[in-house]
């Protein structure tokens, strides 16, 4: 009887882990979502190419963390862990209603910071105003 107590328990504390493991990877991609809309916000903003492609940056690093293809590591990481895109994919359902719109508006970020490099703030502008944009369905779509 006493080994049934104990896996019983053992099972129990496996349960309140992996729930609570779950709440703070939700926790954190909403944090970070919140940061990235933040600084898709700075971008659409500021007046100049440094600083919007800047901005920019902290987007697609916040959204593909540290081992993203594009992180830009000179402009840092304003987010914490390992970016948006792996906290989604770990927050099991919630995140899989948020991800294709911050794939999304990782595309439009990335967009964004070509135009910048071409001398073309109108554009890099509007692609951050867009990125806000969908960073806000995001959001809303974290369900």
């Amino acid at each position: 009887m006493k080994l049934t107590g104990l896996i019983a328990v053992v099972a129990l504390v496996a349960l309140v882990s992996t729930i609570t493991m779950g709440a703070d990877m939700t926790g954190s991609a909403k944090k970070q979502l919140q940061t990235a809309q933040t600084h898709a916000g700075f971008a659409a903003g500021y007046d100049t190419i440094a600083e919007v492609e800047l901005h920019l940056h902290h987007v697609a690093n916040c959204l593909e963390g540290p081992s993203g293809k594009n992180f830009h590591a000179a402009s840092k990481n304003v987010c914490e862990g390992s970016g948006i895109f792996q906290d989604l994919k770990d927050s099991s359902m919630p995140g899989a209603h948020a991800l294709p719109y911050a794939e999304i508006a990782d595309q439009v970020a990335l967009w964004g910071i070509q135009q910048t490099m071409a001398k073309d703030i109108g554009r890099a502008k509007a692609a951050a105003t867009a990125a806000k944009s969908i960073l806000q369905q995001a959001q809303d779509n974290f369900k």
